[in-house]
């Protein structure tokens, strides 16, 4: 079955070219979905503030489930997520790209992103060198759709996938992708975790 080509930006892994962080950063202005590579493996994003790639994104996804936001840092993360000292603290304290965070959402979410979960989302940082140069070019965080499996390589992409793929920040072959951990930091704890069933992690409370 033959599917829509998409444009591949190849960049060092560990030192990724600013030129092809630029293209891809231009491409997801303009409205495209990118292949992002993270520690959890390759992820497909969108601008979170563009509506029509946003619904393109999650077309398929359950509505009550919380979406994920892949930030640069904590600094930037606390403008659009609602993050106490506690919260804080388990955020700094957990390795990049092994977690992510339920919290309460700020104004800066839309509303139609939110409201479904009841007005949370996830946090996650990308904690790869590349996913985390093209955040950097960015102003504000990406949606992301996190795969039921790690990705480890962009030709391992379902063919549903490759249909939404406009352009793909291509790091190779990722490491062994890691499972994320889903870890719920709101106050009080709400039965939203039972939702998330995603395989490559279960949500757990915050002590």
């Amino acid at each position: 079955m033959s599917t829509r080509p998409f444009l591949r930006c190849e960049v060092h892994p560990d030192n990724p070219q600013g030129r092809q962080l630029q293209v891809v950063a231009e491409r997801l202005r303009a409205g495209a979905i990118a292949a992002v590579p993270t520690a959890s493996g390759y992820l497909l994003t969108s601008r979170f503030d563009d509506k029509a790639a946003a619904a393109r994104l999650l077309h398929r996804v359950d509505e009550r489930l919380p979406v994920m936001l892949l930030c640069r840092d904590l600094a930037q993360a606390a403008a659009f997520m609602r993050i106490d000292d506690s919260a804080f603290r388990t955020i700094r304290e957990a390795r990049r790209g092994s977690a992510a965070f339920l919290l309460r959402c700020t104004h800066r979410v839309p509303r139609r992103l939110a409201a479904g979960a009841g007005g949370h989302a996830l946090l996650y940082f990308a904690g790869h060198a590349a996913g985390h140069g093209l955040l950097e070019q960015l102003e504000d965080p990406l949606l992301a759709l996190a795969p039921p499996d790690g990705l480890r390589e962009l030709d391992q992409l379902t063919v549903d996938s490759l249909a939404l793929l406009d352009v793909a920040l291509d790091a190779g072959p990722l490491s062994e992708p890691q499972p994320i951990e889903y870890v719920e930091l709101v106050q009080p704890a709400r039965a939203i975790a039972r939702l998330w069933t995603q395989p490559t992690g279960d949500i757990c409370l915050a002590a």
